[in-house]
């Protein structure tokens, strides 16, 4: 039987799994013979290199542009890694996929040649495209240039009308990343003159191009009319193609259109340069990718992409992409200013025992202040990991972890995780270890929570509610090394390929216990049975932490009682906060009663929790001061947001800090330095654009006298969680900024 979860008790496990894959790779890949599959092409049948490039001379025509395009051109031209790696995201290649790596010395006779003669298609575009961004990787510009336009040429087709666009385009680009704005204008009106009627994603890069240039320039004005311009072009003729559309189901809507999300993420930036008041060059990012020991890595793949768009995997299509040299270098010309991630595409041979260790907030904010950014990225070596190991049967009360001790380590955390139905599920951890060894109680372990069974949309077996005390769940482990800025050194868990790495693999067994009568009812599936004998078990014996555990895990399970789970299980949190004191069992308690909106038992257990962490990190502090404004104590809460958005975070609680700021001071100015200095970050969410908002409230309030004493009544309001009068303000108030501002409130959580 399988149980629905319900979302929010998901969030750990889901990211339990994302964090977890890379454990699939690290112990399993040797022993699938990983050297043995890189020299294998799964989907043909020849055997290395070496007989790809003697079947090309020797095979007919079509057979030799099918093979150049599959091996050499299918994979864009930074071409295909095994492991892409970003703070927010690691994605793993699989093996029974991996594609033959050409190095470019190999395979540019190949593309010259199709993109010379070959076949009149799409893999043609790509074919010049990667050979456009070899010459300009080599410093030969025009030859790049040309080669783009010669390749337009043979595209004269109707049919190809699209592809010769997106040539020409590329063109442009390369011109206006250099400088060349005049011959990059002459390209576009070329275009615009010689194409009776463009595609609508044709008219937007050309847009953003121009916008670029505008901007690179120093005249964001006009950058930004020739962007709101061009979206509002897209809309209309969006609007006219859904027409034609109205007979289809599933229509695509505008979010669909990367384009369309590119001129609207450059409308927002252009709006945010105009609120620091007009200054936004474009730079140039540069850096060098090494390994700590100095080693450089060549012919890595280096992607920039913007942080609204870091939900997503890397694409072959990534606006900035390029590989490091032999030194281990790469260069961004032309970056428009924005907050982007860096990440880097690597081959497994590359990333041997070797990990880039990042925060998933590491982001490289560019506010046009400078013209040149560097950063760089240095691997560090993986922490080599002692006991236990080996599916280690552990038997005692008290499990010893031992690994290797990292230079200048403050801190240690060791992080869990248990297979569960082919895949593994990543929980807690347990932080603030100062040695390079230690001694965990295993009920700590069990205390690390597994899947909670309610809800509605997601499902997870039963075995995965025992988690940790279930005798025969296969766990795992790892360590990460902090420094005493809180600031990761290096982790256990990455790509390990050598002979030397296959002795200890990070598994092991809890045997302390035996399931019990009423554990095996939930492994049955009788969930409401378990629940009850679990109550029974706890009111017998109010010592039976297992029991309680799995109380609180299953409580509330019955349909009528899910929106209730909360207020079901409050007193068993609160009883396991108190007998089993872990930050994590008291942070469930202390966030239902700051849910609950009961600040003077939001404020006991809160501070029960400083009592168990060192530091608090962003994201409780930020409730800290959340709660403290709430309570009227604003000038409190201003120096605890303040302290709070210093920590790394997502800052997703900046929209508080600033109503914070306006009811203490009115201070526009004020509150969009703020806006601008903490930008919230959403990971694939869309968040509110804080900087508009302000700025559009700034201008909104030079019309009339009375604005800032209303702000101030309606924040009032608000921290009261005066939601009638809230509502009835917003039906009769003429100001829509102000409106919109509150509105944007509720998004913040």
């Amino acid at each position: 039987m399988k149980i629905r979860v319900k979302v929010k008790h998901l969030v750990i496990a889901v990211v339990g799994i994302l964090t977890f894959i890379p454990l699939l790779m690290t112990f399993i890949i040797p022993n699938l013979e990983l050297y043995l599959a890189e020299k294998k092409i799964i989907s043909g049948k020849v055997e290395d290199k070496q007989e790809i490039l003697e079947l090309l001379s020797t095979t007919s025509i079509d057979k030799k542009w099918e093979i150049i395009q599959q091996y050499m051109i299918d994979d864009g031209y930074t071409g295909k890694f095994d492991i892409y790696i970003s703070p927010s995201m690691t994605s793993w290649g699989d093996l029974e996929s991996k594609v033959m790596d050409f190095s470019w010395e190999e395979k540019l006779p190949f593309i010259i040649d199709f993109v010379e003669n070959g076949p009149l298609n799409e893999n043609l575009v790509t074919a010049a495209k990667t050979l456009a961004f070899y010459y300009e990787r080599i410093g030969e510009v025009e030859k790049a240039k040309s080669t783009l336009y010669q390749a337009s040429t043979r595209l004269t087709s109707n049919n190809y009308s699209y592809d010769r666009e997106e040539l020409l385009i590329e063109r442009i680009r390369i011109a206006k990343n250099h400088g060349q704005w005049e011959e990059a204008n002459q390209y576009s009106q070329d275009m615009e003159k010689n194409f009776k009627t463009l595609q609508l994603d044709s008219i937007a890069q050309l847009a953003q191009l121009k916008a670029e240039m505008f901007l690179q320039q120093g005249d964001i004005k006009e950058a930004y009319q020739e962007v709101t311009k061009a979206i509002k072009q897209y809309e209309e003729d969006y609007k006219i193609e859904r027409e034609k559309w109205s007979d289809i189901d599933d229509e695509p809507t505008l979010e669909n259109y990367p384009y369309y999300q590119r001129l609207k993420s450059l409308e927002q930036t252009l709006s945010v340069l105009k609120a620091r008041g007009g200054v936004g060059n474009v730079v140039k990012i540069s850096g060098r990718v090494i390994k700590s020991d100095g080693t450089p890595l060549k012919n890595i793949g280096v992607f920039l992409k913007e942080e609204s768009d870091n939900i997503h995997a890397i694409r072959p299509d990534e606006k900035y992409q390029t590989l490091t040299d032999n030194d281990g270098y790469y260069e961004f010309k032309g970056v428009i200013p924005n907050n982007y991630q860096l990440a880097i595409g690597v081959h497994y041979d590359q990333i041997s025992g070797w990990t880039w260790v990042t925060d998933m907030y590491d982001t490289v904010a560019i506010d046009g202040s400078k013209d040149d950014v560097t950063y760089d990225i240095t691997l560090q070596k993986l922490i080599a990991i002692k006991t236990p190991v080996n599916e280690e049967e552990l038997v005692d009360n008290t499990v010893h972890f031992e690994w290797e001790e990292v230079e200048g380590a403050s801190y240690y955390e060791l992080g869990f995780g248990y297979e569960i139905d082919g895949g593994w599920i990543g929980t807690g951890s347990i932080s603030n270890i100062k040695e390079s060894q230690a001694d965990i109680p295993v009920e700590d372990i069990y205390n690390l929570q597994g899947g909670v069974a309610f809800g509605d949309t997601d499902i997870v077996s039963p075995k995965s509610l025992l988690a940790y005390t279930h005798p025969e769940n296969r766990y795992y482990w790892k360590v990460a090394a902090y420094d005493e800025n809180g600031k990761i050194i290096t982790k256990s868990d990455g790509a390990l390929l050598d002979d030397q790495s296959y002795g200890n693999l990070p598994f092991f067994y809890l045997k302390q216990r035996e399931l019990t009568t009423t554990d095996q009812l939930l492994i049955d599936g009788k969930i409401q049975e378990a629940l009850n004998g679990y109550k029974e078990n706890y009111k017998q014996n109010p010592d039976d932490l297992h029991s309680l555990r799995m109380i609180i895990r299953l409580i509330g399970i019955e349909e009528d009682h899910i929106h209730d789970r909360d207020e079901l299980a409050i007193s068993y949190m609160e009883d396991l906060a108190m007998k089993a004191p872990s930050p994590f069992n008291i942070h469930e308690v202390f966030l239902y009663y700051f849910n609950q909106r009961d600040w003077e038992l939001f404020h006991k257990w809160f501070e029960l929790y400083r009592k168990q962490v060192d530091i608090l990190d962003e994201y409780d502090q930020s409730l800290y001061a959340t709660v403290l404004m709430m309570q009227g104590l604003h000038r409190e809460a201003s120096s605890q947001f303040a302290e709070a958005m210093s920590k790394q975070g997502d800052n997703r609680y900046v929209g508080y800090w600033l109503a914070n700021e306006l009811y203490l001071n009115g201070d526009f100015n004020h509150a969009l330095e703020i806006a601008i200095a903490y930008p919230q970050y959403g990971y694939g969410e869309i968040v509110p654009n804080w900087v508009h908002l302000v700025s559009k409230m700034a201008e909104e309030s030079k019309q009339s006298k009375a604005y800032h004493q209303e702000m101030r009544e309606i924040l009032t309001l608000y921290f009261a969680n005066q939601e009638e009068e809230l509502a009835k303000w917003q039906s009769e108030t003429e100001f829509t900024n102000l409106k919109k501002f509150i509105n944007a409130l509720d998004d913040v959580n």
